[in-house]
């Protein structure tokens, strides 16, 4: 039974998606959110706030994305009491130094000049450049366009960007790291913090976002009480106060499909189907693309998205123990390395950070902490079984014993997110959303900014799973949700929409 026609369903609750939805509420699109198995990235465990994924958030100060996205969604508010600037921004740990990241300049120089002895005028002539190089991204990253281009229109202004960059990339070719080549101690403060922001285990191969999570890195990383959760939350609001729908409880169980278009989204459990403008993959786009009836599926297009497999998951385990154990003068974020010359992947980069949930200080316990250690295990070490996800956490629980070596001293509470308990048969399972699947492949004619597209096949199907953040990590989230907004005001007509 049709029970109604919205312009936006979103099925999901991962961030682009969301972002999106709040825009296309505010400027009037009538907009449906499924919370269709979506989680928060926070949970608890024996009284402890652990996490799915770590919150590294950037760009506040810097990117004109998501200065837009506030600004456009009259959360002036909101952006000067949210982000608060971390300092130190962080520590990057190696087997023989340990550096303070942090945007003030002095202090970081005088890192550098300590660890680095006689390098800081190198660092300081890089850091310098990778400003100059940035500059060249910021018409396109003011006017974000899409990419990659589906017009003539949007193709020649992306002839016009990759013009604009070329010339200040000459030189780089595919390693963004190319002055620091013969000096892997040095490469490795910069490629392990970006690193983790991105996903990639190479990021210097993609110069581009490689620069401009670097810049976000020097300006500084953010915290903001209850991190991820609570952007989704302020974005849902906006949604709810805009005549939006949201549904956490619901699930896409069928899609109607007629001449490419999708017509109708089939309610899980429920005798109910409502009509859609635009549906949006705000998870998992495969799962989505299942529900499509075989007579109408586009196969070519799932044979092509099945192929495209994660070259690593991000595992992230949790430990909840004495707050005594963590060192003094330990940044609330960690980037841990134990060897700068090999791949920066698995146990060699760890990501570690303090009270991760991000809570208020006031909500925080002065005897109990939460540090939770993110590792990126390469695919083709992953065999779908809980048992190999464990053993790769307690890989990571030694890794991080070098930086904290009383951990485990005090009672701990340990928990991997991607893994639950079966409610059938009370063994471990995989929990997928506890998964953080990195796809390293740009695609072609996107500047190496998006590792799959905002667009599909589909002619009213849009892809804004965490997926489509693409290389640029946090940032690129308000990123695609632009980009798909411009989608769907030439698909959906502004003036058409009651």
């Amino acid at each position: 039974m049709l029970k109604g026609t919205y312009d936006v369903v979103i099925a999901g609750t991962d961030l682009p998606a969301l972002v999106f939805g709040a825009l296309a509420a505010k400027k009037g699109y009538r907009v449906l959110v499924l919370g269709h198995g979506g989680k928060e990235n926070a949970y608890e465990v024996d009284g402890y706030r652990f996490v799915r994924r770590p919150n590294l958030l950037c760009g506040f100060s810097d990117s004109n994305p998501i200065r837009e996205v506030f600004r456009e969604l009259a959360l002036a508010p909101e952006m000067r009491n949210l982000p608060r600037p971390m300092t130190p921004s962080c520590h990057v740990v190696l087997p023989d130094a340990r550096v303070e990241l942090t945007h003030i300049r002095d202090i970081l120089d005088r890192e550098i000049e300590r660890e680095y002895a006689g390098r800081l005028p190198a660092f300081r002539d890089f850091t310098d450049r990778l400003v100059e190089v940035e500059k060249a991204l910021e018409p396109l990253l003011r006017d974000t366009p899409t990419l990659p281009p589906g017009t003539i229109k949007e193709y020649l202004s992306f002839r016009r960007y990759r013009k604009g960059v070329a010339p200040l990339l000459a030189g780089t070719g595919t390693d963004a790291l190319a002055p620091f080549a013969g000096d892997p101690r040095l490469r490795t403060l910069l490629a392990a913090p970006v690193a983790a922001m991105s996903g990639l285990a190479r990021p210097w191969e993609t110069p581009l976002p490689f620069i401009r999570l670097a810049n976000h890195l020097l300006r500084g990383l953010y915290h903001v009480e209850w991190g991820d959760d609570a952007l989704k939350a302020l974005f849902l609001a906006r949604i709810r106060g805009n005549s939006g729908d949201v549904r956490p409880g619901d699930r896409v169980d069928m899609l109607v499909v007629s001449r490419g278009t999708i017509r109708e989204v089939e309610i899980q459990a429920r005798n109910e189907s409502v009509g859609a403008g635009m549906l949006v993959a705000g998870s998992d786009l495969g799962a989505l693309l299942d529900l499509v009836p075989s007579a109408h599926a586009k196969r070519r297009y799932r044979t092509k998205v099945a192929r495209r497999t994660p070259s690593h998951y991000g595992i992230t385990l949790n430990i909840g123990t004495h707050r005594s154990v963590i060192p003094e003068g330990m940044a609330q974020i960690a980037f841990l390395v134990a060897d700068p010359a090999a791949p920066l992947e698995g146990e060699n980069l760890l990501t570690l950070q303090v009270d991760p949930a991000m809570e208020p200080l006031e909500a925080r316990d002065p005897d109990r902490v939460v540090l939770s250690v993110t590792g990126w295990l390469p695919a083709d070490r992953f065999d779908g079984e809980a048992a190999t996800l464990q053993a790769f956490a307690d890989r990571m629980l030694e890794g991080a014993r070098r930086l904290i070596p009383f951990l485990g001293s005090r009672p701990t509470t340990l928990s991997v997110s991607s893994i639950e308990t079966s409610p059938k048969t009370g063994l471990p399972v995989v929990d997928p959303a506890g998964l953080i699947p990195v796809y390293p492949d740009a695609v072609p004619r996107s500047l190496d900014l998006m590792t799959w597209p905002v667009r599909t096949p589909y002619r009213n199907l849009l892809n804004l799973g965490d997926c489509a953040a693409g290389a640029l990590g946090f940032e690129g989230a308000f990123l695609s949700a632009f980009m798909a907004f411009n989608v769907l005001r030439a698909r959906i007509p502004l003036k058409t929409v009651m």
